[in-house]
């Protein structure tokens, strides 16, 4: 069976950000006719307008058991946020709702250790390889790609289809590293991480930033140290 896809079309910041204020005091019906009636200047055809709301909906408002802590926590922290910062927030959001994005991130992200440039051609090879060659592969790919550089995260090289990182975004603030961990930790593929994988996280490759033990000094979090040099992160 094909793996599901989902994201089949570019999603805006400033999307993100409406969908995010009004999730927190608004109703699921009420929602998706505020989304629609705000996403009408961006967005003419009918069919498009209810997939981007439909798309905005699974990301900040209809989340997973698993991530709702992060959803509360995202409402509490982003009226106080610069807008850099609250960029970490819906990127989290949208890697933990779409696995293929976390999958086409965390395949840019390790090619961007490796080389200062990345090709629309080489992502497109890779998420065919995980997602199969399909019509629908290429237009999601495709979709990331327009969304994560009009975001600021990449942006275009000297060539055509050839994209570099955009400025990496510093977190600094404590409870935005807290949220940025726990996120990080849900995105993996188990309970826990080891703090240094923490730090070099493919997937959260745009975002320069630096967590500690003591950063974690939270009954959130469940710190367990490991021999001399090993510690182990994960969240209750």
């Amino acid at each position: 069976m094909a793996k599901p896809v989902g994201f089949d079309q570019k999603i805006l910041l400033h999307q993100l950000d409406f969908t995010l204020n009004e999730a927190r005091r608004t109703k699921r019906k009420e929602m998706y006719e505020k989304l629609d009636e705000f996403l009408i200047d961006d967005i003419r055809g009918v069919k498009s307008r209810k997939n981007a709301a439909t798309m905005l909906m699974k990301i900040w408002y209809l989340v997973n058991d698993d991530n709702k802590h992060l959803q509360e926590n995202a409402f509490h922290l982003y009226p106080d946020l610069r807008n850099d910062e609250r960029l970490v927030l819906h990127y989290g959001m949208t890697v933990l709702a779409y696995p293929f994005v976390k999958d086409l991130v965390r395949e840019m992200g390790k090619l961007f250790k490796l080389q200062d440039e990345v090709t629309a051609q080489q992502i497109s090879r890779i998420m065919k390889n995980l997602y199969g060659d399909r019509r629908r592969v290429e237009v999601a790919t495709s979709a990331v790609l327009m969304s994560l550089k009009s975001w600021g995260v990449i942006s275009s090289g000297d060539k055509r289809h050839i994209y570099i990182t955009g400025e990496n975004l510093s977190i600094q603030a404590t409870e935005v590293k807290k949220w940025l961990a726990e996120a990080i930790i849900r995105s993996s593929e188990g309970s826990s991480i080891t703090l240094e994988e923490l730090n070099s996280n493919s997937v959260f490759f745009p975002f320069d930033y630096t967590i500690s033990s003591s950063n974690l000094d939270d009954e959130y979090f469940r710190i367990n140290r490991q021999g001399l040099d090993m510690i182990m992160v994960g969240v209750v």
